[in-house]
């Protein structure tokens, strides 16, 4: 091999390790970057899960004591059902819905809460919202549910309650002032702890 192939062959041996070197650079920041996001996503996940309670709370905390607004809806029988026809009881407002898995999935308990305590003072007022009357009948029937059922058909219990998400528990106390408002799944040991304060 003559100088200049020499020469030749070493420039293009010395441009590959540079090559080589930015290639790892590369790849190293890549995957910091990856790991970067995804510990960021999985943070702002725990953010959001708890930042979602602690609105609850702070909303909780600021509709406290506030008056309950009233409403008039028709239940299942087709009777036409006020809040204020509960007036000095303790009453649990429950926005659901059929399609809505956490308000499926507290329903035997609120319905277990309430056969319990219904002699109490206590009563459960269901309120389904938006969905046709034989869909949530069907529903209510199939599981045995006792608790009247009031169909929100237009969503003005939603509206005047400000819900933007299903479930959604108002519990108010005998005097007609909202005491606690629960955003998502309430559970079996939530329940006794909020309400049977108020019996």
């Amino acid at each position: 091999m003559n100088r200049t192939a020499k020469a030749h062959s070493y420039r293009r041996q010395g441009n590959v390790k540079p090559k080589k070197n930015w290639f790892y650079l590369n790849i190293a920041i890549a995957l910091s970057l990856i790991g970067l996001g995804v510990g960021s996503l999985f943070w702002l996940g725990q953010q959001s899960t708890g930042g979602s309670s602690n609105a609850a709370d702070q909303t909780a905390q600021q509709a406290n004591h506030s008056p309950a607004p009233d409403f008039t809806l028709t239940s299942l029988d087709g009777a036409e059902i006020s809040l204020s026809d509960y007036q000095g009881q303790v009453i649990l407002v429950n926005l659901w819905a059929t399609w809505c898995p956490p308000c499926k999935a507290e329903m035997p308990t609120i319905n277990a809460f309430y056969e319990a305590h219904r002699d109490d003072g206590f009563v459960v007022l269901a309120i389904n919202s938006q969905e046709g009357a034989a869909t949530v009948k069907d529903f209510i029937e199939t599981n045995g549910f006792t608790f009247p059922v009031l169909l929100d058909a237009n969503g003005e219990v939603m509206d005047r309650y400000h819900v933007r998400a299903l479930p959604t528990s108002f519990i108010i106390d005998r005097n007609g002032l909202i005491h606690h408002i629960q955003s998502g799944e309430i559970s079996a040991q939530q329940l006794p702890r909020i309400v049977q304060p108020l019996l």
